[in-house]
């Protein structure tokens, strides 16, 4: 744990770790001077006095132990021969008596020590050694595909899977296992942290595209052998509800049609939002039973409609189309660049994006951002010497509106310095920085949503998404795991003195951040982004954080060695072009605004509700590539019989799921994770009260009778 900092957060390397609720907690065991303290161990004057009886000194200091953990070892580090012998003739050289042990065997010792003491809150103090406060942005590539995979298989595969199963479909559990472990071999902390070497981190994103390719697979597997078990036509759309509660509001449906006149009897709110027109081609090759032919491939229509629904837990349902002569409600483009609904008004006027709550909170510049020169790496940003950051607002603004929704799409283009060198020279070579955020607002729904699209050519330079919120607080709330950490801004103005990095206040959240006072709160969701600044009233997102260099030495907010050992002898500095992240790259976030004080309960469903997924799927002969393996998939013969709808299991609104998948132990089973991010215990629902409660082992554990503060219950049925 290197951001441990002694003499503040414990007086002693040895406590106990406390979880958030105050009961959960681990025993501890920090390593001060790392896990390399006794590499390269040698049985001479000079190692034990120059290196090895000084790091027990060193550790002694903080607190009266009599025994320390010397830890020998390092990355890629070759095997220690003659282990044994070697400390015994140590021992007849220092100070100090050293053993062969286990880090288990040194852990009972922990255990038995009296008066432990006890820490509850973060390890991100740099004092003895770096935490790299600022590598939550780099190479962004890498953790918005990672965050994106993450929410595919935790909020659309692992429920469809069990959807599958209700119905008969059996895909084999190894295959998702096979997407997780693709997955989890890119979080190792230098790859998901992004120091790493482009060609590494082309390795990383392989395993990504494996990784999705298998997700994709399984879906477009289900959702087909679903629609040609039901005998669906190409006018009756399967529509997924993959959480486990409730869901009504609108979902986003994609429609291939050879006309935008069709009509949904059933949902005369429905709204066309996008559309796009694919032409007829000519002497396309059609095989047929009596041979080949050449035909006209009719044109068709490829339309993304918002469409109101109520859905039970875990389900799906069949909604039907037909054509029509009317034509279909679409967006229509409005002069006033105004866009509103119960919660909140956004206006563009005069460069000037402005926010206004239904409780009468005004916001001038509700949205900026900021790009200024990044002179760090692969591990830190750190700022240039000299350089001045350059806010950036939208240029112009158009309004379409429909039924129920309302859509604001904001551009801007910027001519900026093209890279470090060029920060600081007058002329300057220039490079275009291209911004376009679309704010939708839909009736009754508390979100403002926000996709954004950078389209970089610029080098070496940090992006951030400035959300100004008007709530003066020196203090922040961030979600975690399971829970909230709050939060206080600010840098220690001294603080080269205790540290060995600047202890900035650029920290990682999980997936919202927010500001509170007693009156205001509000809160931003994002997908994949992962750090964020609380700056005056404004919370200040990364969106792109690029260089040129995998390490560098003596960096405003690091100084010193350059991470990475590429000033080590023998090593090199590194060239990373591929961290330059040029091209294009997306951005999903939200933003809500309510009356009183921050809310865990509140905040948490909201996330949960930003974070549901859109899954449906239409039978159609048009383009058998929208889904990828639609031109692959054949029909097995095998009859199924299955319902026109159907619901797994249907959770109280209020209770909140993390997880939902197949048993990996037990056939024809299923397991539902429970999570509680607040301060208070939640009782389980009567629906799971007979339910097995397991570990993550599937091993039965002893039932409780709610669930505890910042925790999780995992629980097994039948299907």
């Amino acid at each position: 744990m290197a951001g441990v900092h002694l003499g503040k957060h414990v007086s002693s390397p040895y406590f106990k770790w406390q979880g958030l609720n105050g009961k959960s907690e681990v025993y501890a065991v920090n390593m001060p001077q790392g896990y390399g303290t006794g590499m390269l161990l040698e049985p001479t004057k000079e190692f034990v006095e120059g290196r090895l009886d000084p790091a027990i000194e060193f550790i002694q200091q903080f607190g009266d132990n009599r025994e320390v953990l010397i830890p020998s070892g390092n990355d890629q580090l070759a095997i220690i021969k003659d282990f044994s012998e070697k400390i015994t003739k140590i021992n007849t050289i220092g100070k100090y008596t050293y053993e062969l042990s286990t880090y288990a065997d040194f852990l009972e010792y922990v255990k038995a020590l009296p008066d432990l003491e006890t820490y509850q809150g973060e390890f991100r103090s740099p004092v003895l050694a770096r935490v790299h406060k600022t590598i939550g942005s780099s190479r962004m590539d890498i953790k918005l595909k990672s965050a994106q995979l993450e929410a595919k298989l935790l909020y659309r595969i692992e429920p469809m899977l069990v959807i599958a199963k209700k119905a008969g479909i059996h895909i084999s559990e190894r295959l998702l296992m096979t997407a997780w472990k693709k997955v989890l071999e890119g979080a190792a902390h230098d790859s998901l942290g992004g120091c790493v070497s482009d060609t590494v981190a082309e390795d990383i994103l392989h395993r990504f595209k494996e990784a999705e390719e298998i997700a994709d697979s399984i879906e477009n597997t289900i959702s087909k052998k679903l629609a040609e078990a039901l005998g669906l036509s190409n006018q009756e759309i399967l529509l997924f509800n993959t959480a486990l509660t409730t869901f009504e509001g609108t979902k986003e449906v994609q429609v291939i049609s050879p006309t935008k006149q069709i009509s949904f009897p059933d949902h005369p709110e429905a709204v066309i939002v996008e559309a796009d027109y694919v032409e007829a081609r000519e002497n396309v090759l059609f095989e047929t039973p009596a041979g080949n032919e050449y035909i006209e491939e009719p044109g068709y229509y490829l339309l993304r409609i918002q469409l109101p629904v109520k859905l039970p837990g875990l389900s799906y349902q069949v909604v039907s189309f037909h054509s029509t002569t009317q034509e279909f409600p679409s967006m229509e483009q409005k002069p006033t660049a105004q866009i509103s609904n119960d919660f909140i008004t956004v206006s563009f006027e005069n460069g000037v994006l402005t926010a206004e709550t239904a409780f009468g909170k005004r916001i001038e510049q509700f949205l900026s951002f900021v790009d200024e020169a990044n002179a760090g790496d692969t591990y830190d940003f750190s700022p240039l010497v000299g350089d001045t950051p350059v806010k950036l607002t939208f240029q112009t603004a158009e309004i379409s509106t429909a039924k129920g929704v309302q859509k604001m799409k904001l551009t801007g283009s910027y001519t900026l310095p093209y890279d470090l060198e060029n920060r600081l020279l007058t002329p300057h070579k220039e490079g275009v920085l291209q911004l376009t955020a679309t704010l939708t607002l839909k009736t009754g729904d508390p979100l403002l949503h926000g996709e954004l699209h950078v389209k970089n050519s610029l080098r070496s330079h940090r992006l951030r998404l400035l959300v100004e919120t008007g709530i003066e607080t020196d203090h922040n709330h961030a979600s975690l795991p399971f829970g909230f950490i709050k939060r206080t801004k600010g840098v220690p103005a001294d603080w080269e003195a205790t540290y060995s990095e600047m202890p900035i206040d650029i920290e990682p959240l999980e997936q919202n951040i927010s500001v509170s006072d007693e009156e205001a709160v509000c809160s931003v969701f994002t997908k994949g982004i992962k750090e964020y600044q609380h700056q005056g009233t404004a919370l200040a997102l990364t969106l792109l954080a690029t260089t040129d260099q995998l390490g560098k030495p003596d960096l405003v907010y690091r100084p010193g060695r350059a991470s990475g050992d590429t000033t080590k002898r023998g090593h090199i500095l590194m060239a990373t072009e591929k961290a330059q992240l040029m091209g294009d790259w997306n951005y999903d976030f939200a933003i809500s605004f309510a009356q009183g004080a921050f809310s865990e309960k509140n905040t948490a469903q909201l996330g949960k509700y930003f974070a549901a997924e859109n899954v449906d799927y239409l039978r159609q002969d048009y383009n058998y590539f929208l889904h990828r393996l639609d031109n692959k998939i054949q029909s097995t013969g095998q009859q199924l019989t299955v319902p026109q709808t159907l619901s797994v299991i249907s959770l109280p609104e209020d209770i909140l799921v993390s997880a939902c998948h197949p048993s990996y132990y037990k056939q024809d089973q299923y397991l539902i994770r429970i999570e509680n991010p607040t301060s208070e215990a939640i009782e389980i629902p009567t629906i799971l009260q007979q339910a097995e409660q397991i570990n993550a082992l599937e091993e039965i554990q002893e039932a409780k009778r709610n669930v505890p503060a910042y925790s999780a219950l995992t629980f097994r049925l039948p299907l």
